[in-house]
């Protein structure tokens, strides 16, 4: 197999084996976009009189032909491809001879690859949004279910004041809105074509960017070439922060679904059609499916720090440590979407025990309640806590639910706006519907015919 830059040697085996490793079998994920961004390059070579029009179509053809194939498992980029882009190069060579040869004209492996990522973190950001969006309305819902069960509330993992189930599920629903505004910033990012800055210094040929922009969708051009390399990590470190954040969402969900079912807390009761059990033990139910979700949200922020590692001191260009990085942006992309999925499973799977939540709001938890009635009787709260901090033993049982009702400031047990939540999650999921429709959109436009989805994932069904 013929390599891009290949000249009058071969490469050393181990070193080529050093260099790309299991890149290649990487690059089976952005066969799609590769295509795509082909596609796109083709069109804009014809239009500038480097390619003729039937040259154009003819590369279209085969082309549309790799996607084919690539559905039917039958275009697969192996390690003696070096790359994707070499793989399709090659094939286009080796259907149309000289036409196929014109296809790299005006551009670098380099800004192949930029765009080939820009598409696949754009399509990714769609998925991971629109998953994470169906989480907070699922949490939203349990809240409002559950919305005045009394829980304890802690802090330092000692009582500290009274909540309720529909706090604690709240509390979720509006951390995954705010990892999906992290998303969408990211996909913001990623949504601009770094195509055609070559290597990082532009081509001396009139080649219209903005062509190629509008053909594959991208809001805007990205201007400075040089720019447009140095920023390879920037995009994916966006997208991967914002994934970072959400894991740490669904971590903290895990950890306390984990406390709240032990036997000491018996908040939560759990289906046992998620647990495992042990094999010397016969009494244990465990729920080790958190775990690992808690495990893998420690091991994505660390695929970020791995990659914000990397490009940490690079010089301006294209640098091959760059390449680097691409196993953990999508290891960390394989770790997510799974890991959202399965707590919309868990939370189906969990039922609260009214009767220990409510025995469990212990006189303590009522104390800072108990020195606000006071507070409100005229005396200074410094005094009324300390008052109260001295007759701890003779605070008064109150009912949980009337306490619950008493907070109903914004965000208070009383008041945890799920209206609001539900909203602000209804518009959100209406923007990324808009979003995915206008990406589809192009994408038909450019191929030319209908993309058939599996699963609401475009890359899967590889445009057949």
């Amino acid at each position: 197999m013929n390599k891009l830059w290949q000249k009058n040697y071969t490469q050393n085996s181990i070193a080529e084996a050093y260099c790309f490793g299991d890149g290649a079998v990487l690059d089976n994920q952005l066969v799609l976009y590769d295509v795509l961004g082909s596609m796109a390059h083709a069109h804009m070579l014809s239009a500038i009189g480097i390619l003729t029009k039937e040259e154009d179509s003819a590369l279209q053809a085969q082309l549309s032909k790799i996607l084919t194939l690539a559905a039917k498992g039958e275009f697969a980029v192996t390690a003696g491809d070096e790359d994707v882009h070499t793989k399709v190069e090659n094939f286009l060579a080796a259907a149309l001879g000289p036409i196929g040869k014109k296809i790299h004209t005006g551009r670098s492996r380099n800004d192949q690859v930029l765009v080939d990522l820009r598409l696949y973190a754009k399509d990714q950001c769609l998925q991971l949004s629109l998953h994470c969006l169906d989480l907070a309305k699922q949490f939203t819902a349990f809240a409002g279910q559950y919305e005045f069960v009394p829980m304890p509330g802690y802090t330092h993992m000692q009582k500290a004041m009274p909540s309720s189930v529909g706090m604690w599920a709240a509390s979720f629903a509006e951390s995954l809105l705010g990892d999906a505004d992290l998303i969408k910033s990211a996909y913001r990012y990623n949504d601009q074509n770094p195509l055609g800055s070559g290597a990082a210094y532009g081509v001396s040929l009139p080649i219209n960017r903005e062509m190629t922009s509008k053909l594959l969708g991208f809001a805007k051009t990205q201007n400075n070439a040089l720019y447009c390399q140095s920023s390879r990590v920037k995009g994916q470190l966006a997208l991967m922060s914002a994934m970072t954040q959400l894991m740490l969402t669904l971590s903290r969900f895990a950890g306390d679904v984990l406390l709240f079912t032990t036997s000491e807390f018996n908040f939560f009761s759990v289906n046992p059609e998620i647990c495992t059990g042990s094999s010397i033990m016969p009494q244990k139910k465990n729920v080790d499916v958190l775990e690992y979700l808690r495990a893998r949200a420690h091991t994505v922020a660390g695929y970020e720090a791995t990659v914000a590692a990397i490009a940490a001191g690079l010089p301006s260009g294209y640098n091959a440590d760059f390449g680097e990085t691409k196993w953990p942006f999508m290891k960390s992309i394989e770790a997510t979407g799974p890991s959202i999925q399965l707590v919309g499973l868990v939370l189906a799977a969990i039922q609260p025990n009214e009767k220990t939540l409510k025995d469990g709001c212990t006189p303590e938890l009522y104390a800072t309640h108990a020195a606000f009635d006071l507070v409100q009787k005229g005396m200074p709260f410094r005094d009324a806590y300390r008052v109260v901090g001295k007759a701890m033993e003779k605070l008064p049982v109150v009912n949980p639910f009337d306490i619950l009702h008493q907070s109903n400031h914004i965000g208070g047990t009383g008041n945890l706006g799920l209206k609001t939540i539900a909203i602000a999650i209804q518009k959100n999921y209406a923007w990324w519907v808009s979003q995915r429709a206008m990406f589809i959109h192009h994408l038909r436009v450019l191929k030319g015919g209908e993309i058939y989805e599996k699963d609401n994932k475009i890359c899967e069904s590889l445009l057949i």
